[in-house]
């Protein structure tokens, strides 16, 4: 029961923020997930050192169960299927550079943080 206390304040402070996130999109008719500008406002957060480590185990447990929580969308784009394959090589083009992109800046932010000399 400890566990839940502990992360109930963090995950409350990542949901609040995904749902700020969705509004702000929504408000200034934003091409951009809520979620996505709720993890900028976190980020901002973090670098501002206000200090929020109460959130980390909140975060910790909602980046444990991240693989379950994609299971429901990519299920839902079961139903997708006939307007995706019509886009399959735009499709493969974007996750391949995005990915390629994400790695490069997370080992040069790991870089920057001091993890790699």
């Amino acid at each position: 029961m400890r566990t839940v206390w502990e992360s109930l304040p963090g995950v409350l402070l990542c949901c609040g923020l995904a749902v700020a996130g969705g509004a702000l999109a929504d408000a200034l008719r934003l091409p951009v997930p809520g979620a996505i500008l709720g993890l900028g406002l976190y980020l901002a957060w973090l670098v501002s050192g206000r200090g929020i480590g109460w959130s980390r185990p909140g975060a910790a447990l909602l980046l444990r169960w991240l693989g379950a929580m994609i299971v429901p969308a990519l299920v839902g784009l079961g139903g997708y299927l006939g307007l995706l394959a019509g886009a399959l090589l735009p499709l493969l083009l974007v996750l391949l550079v995005s990915t390629l992109l994400t790695a490069l800046v997370t080992a040069l932010l790991y870089r920057l943080a001091g993890g790699v000399e």
